[in-house]
């Protein structure tokens, strides 16, 4: 069943669901030149095979579970994996990526690849243990939360078993519900939603077997180079070791674009209690995913004040904004709980603070009452978070509204819309675009809504110690966004993680993958490059099919007409009327956002899909 292509497992997982039917068959080395793994596998698999317009919890969605030809091998941040479908938050594309050790174990399994199909007739979880795979009826495991899923799990099957599982929000349909893997999160767009609605409480693997390496010596040699470059870089070596994620706060509130009060202003009163230092107080123990030098996770323990005890494995920077300054609260500990309860019920942090904020702000514009709330919320009330989030992952009272979302609430609550913070249906991460023209672009024209993972500016914009972009200049921000968007698709279907790519450059990743793989379709920069570049525009019609406008590649109102009123980038608003042109031109799409028949042609993809 295996393929002689090195760095890839060689085999795909077949699932229904629904027939109770499980297939294997060879990874497609076509498929794998073209599209590489990971985000690459699961556009192509939704696009050719997911029938248009499927409502997205309906049995008819398909979960693609994808590691990349890298991961699980011995290059440094190699644990990726991804999880694609059709959002229920947005109705459009989904890509979720995920460290930790569970996508390793599925190469070790022998599989690059979950593709899993259809509704069980009830909780059932999928169980693989190397080439032995079946699906297990779990009634005991519904209504868990994620922590006891995963300790039952283990207990019952062994402790080298990884899982990925989700909680009570994703089995009662939250539209913000993650999967959740050993405290890693697959946390945005409503994965575990997806997985709710086809009755799939948890996946374990565990995998025996290896990855096959084409040249062994230059692959190590490579290894090591990349290794290197982790270590003497400041950030990879230095900061986020140190500090997590939370490196770049003070930085993010001293440019006057760290999101305040949901969005309303861009720099943190709370910023002397909640900082780098402060935050590295509470940090116990660091934890790395796999193979990976950096070890940016840190385990936190509240050691004192009302949530004394409270701990959660990763703080990191767009929680801590979430649950702080977004909220206007800057008691810690209820920070780090309001974390550990998402984990918990397994919804996404980002969102959940969002929806938290704006309900906040709801409630300060007179359009929600505490009535309608049940309890006091308002900005600052760290006690009303942790009531709130409690809600939304138990999907009671209220919350059950809340966890559809910050789109569907407004839709709900007459006034609302003016200050509903997102892209697409998608609530927005931890960067305000008045202060950064270039996140304004991405935030704009990510393909799964309000998302800093698929172009991030303001490294260059406000973190790069060499020559830095003009934060408040158009000038290039279009060709940034656009390759860096194609970059980081690449990175992400390679199955490394992107703050190894803050150190690692495409001199050490293109001899890495050529070596491991041998593939002549890996064998410089410009053909991997194209690859991200043929996935995002297979995505983008994806989208087109699913009934995205031009319209919709927009940002919230309130960027448009509300100026920030403090720090470095007071007086600003957002301006896309330009930026948007110059990006449609730089993609090879039309003045309404459909790519043209000859970028199609180009890349691939016309005559992929019989010239549709």
């Amino acid at each position: 069943m295996s393929n002689k292509l090195g760095g890839y497992a060689g085999k795909v997982l077949d699932v229904d669901l629904g027939k109770e039917t499980i297939r294997e068959f060879s990874l497609d080395p076509e498929l794998a030149g073209k599209y590489m793994g990971g985000k690459g596998f699961g556009a192509k698999i939704l696009f050719e095979q997911l029938p248009a317009r499927c409502p997205p919890l309906s049995p008819e969605n398909i979960l693609v579970f994808a590691a990349g030809p890298l991961t699980g091998t011995l290059t440094p941040a190699s644990g990726r994996f991804e999880v694609c479908t059709k959002s229920p938050a947005t109705g459009l594309w989904l890509d979720a990526n995920c460290g930790g050790f569970f996508g390793p174990e599925l190469k070790y399994a022998g599989f690059d690849m979950i593709i899993v199909r259809g509704r069980a007739a009830g909780p059932v979880m999928l169980v693989i243990d190397d080439d032995r795979v079946h699906l297990k009826p779990v009634p005991e495991l519904w209504g868990l939360d994620t922590i006891a899923t995963h300790r039952r799990i283990k207990d019952d099957y062994g402790k080298e078993f990884r899982v990925a599982c989700i909680g009570p929000a994703g089995e009662r349909g939250a539209l913000i519900a993650g999967i959740i893997s050993e405290y890693r999160a697959l946390g945005r767009g409503g994965a575990g939603a997806v997985m709710g609605s086809k009755n799939l409480k948890a996946l374990a693997v565990r995998g025996t077997g290896g990855i096959a390496i084409h040249d062994p010596e230059r692959f190590m040699i490579m290894c090591r180079e990349a290794y290197n470059e982790l270590a003497i870089h400041p950030d990879t070596g230095g900061g986020r070791q140190k500090y997590g994620t939370n490196v770049i706060l003070s930085c993010m509130d001293d440019a006057g674009i760290h999101p305040v009060r949901n969005f309303q202003k861009g720099k943190f009163d709370g910023t002397r209690q909640i900082n780098e230092e402060t935050l590295r107080a509470l940090y116990v123990r660091d934890r790395a995913c796999f193979g990976c030098p950096i070890y940016c996770s840190k385990i936190a323990e509240v050691k004192e004040g009302n949530y004394k005890g409270s701990f959660t494995e990763g703080l990191d920077y767009e929680n801590v904004w979430a649950f702080g300054a977004q909220c206007d609260n800057a008691d810690i500990g209820s920070i780090v709980e309001a974390e550990y309860l998402c984990d918990l019920y397994g919804i996404d942090a980002v969102s959940t603070g969002n929806v938290i904020g704006f309900l906040m702000e709801c409630v300060e514009k007179g359009v929600l009452t505490e009535a309608d709330i049940g309890f006091p919320l308002r900005f600052g009330n760290a006690e009303g978070i942790i009531r709130a989030i409690h809600l939304i992952g138990k999907r009671e009272g209220p919350g059950a509204l809340w966890g559809e979302g910050v789109k569907r609430i407004a839709e709900r609550v007459k006034g609302a819309a003016e200050f509903a913070m997102h892209v697409k249906g998608l609530e927005l991460p931890a960067y305000d675009p008045r202060g950064s023209t270039g996140m304004a672009l991405a935030y704009a024209t990510s393909d799964r809504g309000g998302c800093h993972l698929r172009s991030w500016p303001v490294g260059e914009e406000l973190l790069s110690a060499e020559q830095r972009m003009d934060p408040f200049s158009d000038e290039f921000k279009a060709e940034f966004v656009k390759n860096q968007q194609d970059l980081f698709c690449m990175i992400n279907s390679l199955g490394i993680c992107l703050f190894a790519t803050f150190a690692m450059n495409l001199k050490q990743i293109v001899p890495l993958l050529h070596a491991a793989t041998g593939m002549e379709a890996f064998a410089d920069a410009k053909a991997i490059l194209k690859i991200g570049e043929r996935v995002n525009n297979l995505v983008r019609l994806f989208n087109l099919r699913e009934g995205l406008t031009r319209e919709q590649d927009t940002l919230p109102k309130r960027f448009f007409r509300e100026r920030l009123k403090e720090g470095r980038s007071r007086d600003r608003v957002a301006d896309l009327g330009q930026l948007m042109k110059d990006y449609y031109f730089v993609r090879g799409w039309d003045a309404d956002g459909i790519p043209t028949e000859k970028t199609l042609k180009e890349l691939g993809i016309y005559q992929d899909n019989g010239g549709q």
